[in-house]
């Protein structure tokens, strides 16, 4: 019996509609012998777990639960079990492109050298524009991709970056296991920013390419309240927990506080916004521990000077990054910070 050299590893949860093009566009991959799929469906209510056990010529491993755990904590509980050396970690709503781990371990092989790496490709969605294609991570805990919604270009790439994308991640499973996995406590969304920050700390760099790319099925990224909570609860916690003095960022986060509350008006998401200030302050204990554990401080957490300096309009949203007077107090801002 042939081990399996790569494992695809993702949670499902009623994905009825999206599972069976990402199944299908795993069957077309080369070298299937050398290839597992573990899959943790948490709890699905429709069709999801029939489509799944379907795929009869595919190495699936299929782990039931009983409820939604979450991205973070269902990659750990299964990851340990990948026979893979190699992990792929992604999510149900993406498809494979023919070739893709052909390359993939071709560039692992050509950019590794004393110090180990991770690549995270590109991921587009339909008509190839861009989801992600590297990211930058502001020191106030902002992430995101500059070119997102533009075209890919066609010229290929291959380039270091600070964030890998959770949906598209492939290394060694043993630096995975050595990473700890991702941070439970994130549920969903800046799991991925904040394993990106710990894999630097420990030297460990991260690339992203064009040379091959994930299809992503959904058209474009929403923010609901549920996206739009986790997201601003997480980024405090990414950063309190990965920069060297957080004290000093205080006025920073101050300053841009008001101006996301008055976003937060605007966008009706004020309620929100409020929930994640009492989240932060009614558990500030654990994420003091999260900062601190031995665990955390085994390697030297990083200066504000690391990150990116220039507070792009995106930061803001739309709305506000169309506001003349906003347009002049973002330019402040840059001068500022």
């Amino acid at each position: 019996m042939i081990v399996p050299k790569i494992s695809i590893i993702f949670p499902t949860t009623n994905a009825q509609k999206v599972i069976y093009k990402n199944l299908k566009s795993i069957e077309n991959l080369e070298n299937l012998n050398e290839i597992e799929i573990l899959i943790s469906d948490n709890n699905s209510q429709d069709s999801t777990k029939d489509i799944i056990k379907s795929f009869k010529n595919l190495n699936i491993r299929l782990f039931e639960q009983k409820e939604n755990l979450g991205f973070a904590r269902t990659i750990n509980l299964i990851s340990p079990k990948a026979k893979g050396e190699f992990l792929f970690i992604t999510n149900d709503d993406v498809d494979f492109p023919s070739g893709f781990f052909k390359i993939l371990l071709n560039l692992y092989h050509k950019l590794k050298k004393e110090k180990e790496i991770i690549i995270s490709p590109a991921v587009v969605f339909t008509g190839r524009f861009i989801n992600y294609f590297g990211a930058k991570i502001h020191f106030l805990g902002f992430s995101y991709t500059p070119q997102m919604y533009t075209k890919l270009p066609n010229v290929k790439s291959t380039f270091k970056t600070l964030k890998i994308a959770g949906c598209s991640m492939f290394l060694k499973k043993k630096i995975f296991l050595e990473l700890n996995g991702f941070d439970t406590f994130f549920y969903m969304y800046h799991e991925d920013t904040d394993i990106s920050l710990r894999a630097i700390r420990k030297g460990i760099f991260i690339y992203t390419t064009n040379e091959t790319t994930l299809h992503h099925q959904k058209i474009q990224m929403l923010l609901s309240n549920f996206t739009y909570y986790y997201i601003e609860r997480n980024r405090y916690i990414t950063i309190y927990k990965n920069i060297e003095n957080f004290r000093i960022l205080i006025p920073y986060f101050f300053l841009t506080e008001l101006i996301l509350i008055f976003q937060a008006i605007l966008t009706k998401m004020l309620k929100i916004r409020l929930k994640v200030y009492k989240f932060l302050i009614e558990n500030f204990r654990q994420i003091k521990y999260l900062k601190f554990n031995e665990r955390n401080c085994r390697d030297k957490k990083l200066k504000k000077q690391f990150f990116d300096t220039h507070l792009d309009n995106i930061l803001l949203g739309r709305i506000l990054s169309k506001v003349r007077i906003f347009k002049l107090f973002l330019k402040i801002l840059n001068l500022i910070l």
